[in-house]
């Protein structure tokens, strides 16, 4: 496991690191509560926290708040807190204020190890229950409440971001021709073709997908040509016959002082204006002054790049 060991210690350090690494585990060692803060904020933060509760300045408390915290729903950490006292006070604050374990210091090594198995066998259940609850069955992306919880946490974010969403075209009569079991297996192959460019992809509905892309409306039209280019390129085979399959794609930006929900409903007129306007294009949307207007800008008919496509601006 990756462990981030906060211990003010030098020789404590020294000791645990050798002890974590001789069991296999990954150690990244730091001297105090706010470097170790840091780290716990990376997007690649470690599994376990285990942690001195004697810090200067930011307290051992302060650190397990705020590591909970950072760890969220999405994110699993195991919290094992050392102290040299054996007061059931301090034992309680620090349960209370978010550790899972308590373990005295200096540690047993069989104990310490044997306490981190426990941690991963607990760590193993949770990740197991947020792929459950986070992940699509059918398709194996991100599922919908898992794409409005990522808009949530950005909502409070303040750098520029934009939403792209998109539709599978007549997707309705490939399950009258093909039966529920042809429509699974288009969504299935569509699925596996957007999460070869995102893997954050997320399906929100029925035949309907999503993506949060952290960026200007020109990073995500970017994304959302090639997704449509690799969706009509190659047909999608079903066990009886090959089926040309292409998507409409709407596209819109959260400028400053909007909310997601406005950019969501700004991509979802974009998708509309591209169903509306002959489908398997990508439309933009920009919105100012509650006017907007059509500005098409055709494609050259291109092998390479699957059927001819359109991408279309929604200008203010």
């Amino acid at each position: 496991m990756r462990i981030l060991l906060a211990e003010p210690n030098k020789i404590g350090r020294l000791i645990l690191t050798l002890m974590l690494e001789t069991d296999g585990h990954q150690v990244l060692a730091c001297d105090s509560a706010e470097v170790a803060l840091q780290h716990l904020e990376a997007e690649d933060g470690p599994d376990v926290l285990l942690m001195a509760i004697d810090f200067e300045g930011m307290s051992s408390l302060e650190l397990c708040w705020s590591a909970r915290l950072v760890a969220s729903t999405h994110r699993p950490l195991f919290i094992i807190v050392m102290s040299a006292s054996t007061d059931e006070e301090q034992l309680a604050e620090a349960l209370d204020a978010g550790a899972d374990d308590f373990i005295g210091k200096p540690p047993r090594k069989t104990e310490l190890l044997a306490r981190l198995r426990s941690g991963k066998r607990m760590l193993d259940a949770q990740r197991e229950l947020i792929r459950i609850a986070s992940f699509d069955a059918l398709t194996g992306l991100r599922n919908r409440r898992f794409f409005f919880d990522m808009i949530a946490e950005a909502e409070a974010k303040p750098e520029l971001a934009s939403i792209l969403v998109l539709d599978i075209d007549y997707f309705k009569q490939v399950n009258d021709r093909h039966g529920h079991d042809g429509g699974d297996m288009v969504l299935q192959e569509v699925a596996r073709r957007l999460a070869e460019i995102d893997s954050r992809f997320a399906r929100i509905g029925g035949e309907e997908f999503s993506l949060l892309v952290r960026g200007p409306i020109e990073m995500a039209a970017v994304i959302a040509e090639k997704v449509r280019r690799e969706i009509a390129m190659l047909p999608v085979k079903l066990p009886s016959v090959e089926l040309q399959v292409t998507i409409s794609v709407g596209v819109a930006q959260r400028n400053p002082g909007m909310t997601f929900e406005q950019a969501m409903k700004d991509a979802d007129i974009a998708l509309y204006a591209s169903k509306s306007g002959g489908r398997n294009r990508v439309t933009l949307a920009r919105v100012a002054d509650n006017t907007a207007s059509l500005e098409a800008q055709p494609r050259s008919h291109d092998k390479s790049q699957g059927p001819r496509g359109e991408v279309v601006k929604l200008m203010a």
